[in-house]
């Protein structure tokens, strides 16, 4: 069987980034690494077994974009228009997407969504 195990995001400031993902998404900080890519913090939900990874870099080189998926669409979206982060729209699928302080893109889908795209042909 082959499941996610994290996304690695480049980052300038990893504690700005730990704080970002605690805040805006709920993620909270599972490990810190000093390995040689330079200082970097796991986060998740969780038991969960995906991760996301967190590297501090000084060239910043992150992800086309990172999805994530909750049954708890209103509350955050509600709270992400009102920190007017939020940058698109499918309205149709309930989706938005918004970027970090480093502008790496984030989507966010509710459930619902994911549902109806694995549907699809």
């Amino acid at each position: 069987m082959i499941s996610f195990c994290h996304e690695n995001l480049r980052v300038s400031d990893l504690e700005a980034s730990i704080r970002f993902y605690e805040t805006q998404l709920g993620l909270t900080l599972r490990k810190r690494l000093d390995d040689e890519d330079g200082p970097m913090a796991w986060m998740g939900y969780g038991e969960e077994p995906f991760f996301l990874e967190l590297t501090q870099a000084g060239v910043v080189r992150g992800a086309d974009h990172i999805a994530f998926v909750t049954d708890e669409a209103e509350k955050y979206h509600a709270m992400h228009a009102a920190a007017g982060i939020i940058d698109r729209e499918i309205p149709e699928l309930g989706i938005w997407f918004f970027h970090d302080p480093d502008g790496n893109s984030i989507e966010v889908m509710p459930a619902a969504a994911v549902e109806k795209l694995q549907a699809q042909n």
